[in-house]
């Protein structure tokens, strides 16, 4: 590790500043005449010199995962962290011989992680691999899409409540064989945000304190999603009687239209969008209130009680969302 200071001076007759550079440092990268340098300056103003040679490729993570009497979900949530916060590849070993059923799992597991792939498998052993990355240029594209994707997961939830009864349970169904393959999408953003914290990709201009607040952006929007899942799922059991269904549709709708707002102010740093949504949040949770006294004397307003549970937690997320963008550089 180089920590020492270094003095500057002025090169020749011109008013160009220079610093040289340590000699175990140049020995190190194989840095020679006419290499180039990539410099990048953080948010704190301090400037990170790179070989661009080394730019986008950083050096390969591993670990070892050693399976004992995990469910699936500890499991799950085990390779979804090592995904998450950037590892290349994983193995899990055993000292028993792995019975179908383990491999059933990481395999369900596995497909649900965009760009890993099992590339071994022996009796006691599996050994997964990232095979494919987002380019540097292509993370905020994707960051977008998964804002997109959300909005357009209310919005089939709608039409599902809105077509009747006999089509809202088949529209629920499809939403939540949709939703695994749009939770792998908020892993690998939140993936591809953490790795460019260490190595930027080329193309990719954000800087750490963004990288943070995106990154953020992304885990809100996941959350969101969580919700819609659990009324999803509540639909396919059954759905909201008569005049409980329009108060489920309006909920939906008025959670919808103050994502849009808070995510339009998140990607455009819009500082008076953030005003509005937060100034909306208040007033809708005393519709929630308001309606609740309403369903609270009907019957069979379960379902409808759940949806109005969930949207005032989706609301505390779209808040978050919008707190966020107030701290975005504009």
């Amino acid at each position: 590790m180089i920590d020492e200071t270094r003095k500057v001076t002025q090169w020749g007759k011109s008013k160009t500043l220079v610093v040289s550079l340590p000699r175990r440092w140049i020995k190190k990268f194989g840095i020679e005449p006419d290499s180039q340098l990539h410099l990048l300056e953080d948010a704190e103003g301090s400037l990170r010199i790179t070989p661009l040679q080394i730019v986008g490729t950083p050096s390969e993570r591993v670990a070892t995962v050693r399976l004992l009497e995990q469910d699936e979900l500890t499991l799950r949530t085990i390779l979804e962290t090592y995904y998450i916060v950037g590892y290349d590849q994983l193995t899990i070993e055993s000292s028993r011989r792995l019975n179908e059923s383990v491999r059933k799992t990481v395999t369900n597991i596995v497909n649900q992680l965009p760009g890993f792939e099992i590339i071994e498998g022996t009796d006691r052993r599996i050994v997964i691999k990232g095979v494919s990355v987002i380019r540097g240029q292509d993370i905020m594209e994707f960051v977008k899409m998964s804002g997109g994707a959300t909005l357009e997961s209310i919005k089939t939830l709608i039409t599902g409540l809105e077509v009747g009864p006999d089509e809202t349970a088949r529209v629920a169904n499809e939403l939540i064989t949709e939703g695994w393959r749009q939770r792998g999408n908020y892993l690998r953003a939140q993936r591809s945000l953490r790795k460019a914290m260490n190595v930027r990709p080329p193309g990719f201009k954000l800087e750490t304190a963004d990288i943070f607040d995106t990154s953020y952006f992304v885990m809100q929007l996941s959350s969101i999603h969580e919700n819609l899942h659990h009324i999803a799922e509540a639909l396919t059991r059954r759905q909201p009687p008569g005049e409980q269904n329009k108060l489920a549709v309006a909920a939906l709708i008025k959670v919808h239209d103050n994502l849009q707002k808070a995510i339009s102010a998140f990607l455009q740093r819009n500082q008076e969008m953030v005003r509005q949504v937060l100034g909306e949040i208040p007033l809708l949770r005393q519709w929630k209130r308001q309606t609740e006294t309403i369903v609270d004397v009907m019957r069979d307003s379960v379902i409808t009680q759940i949806i109005l549970d969930r949207m005032e937690e989706m609301l505390a997320y779209n808040s978050g969302i919008a707190k966020t963008a107030l701290l975005l550089k504009t």
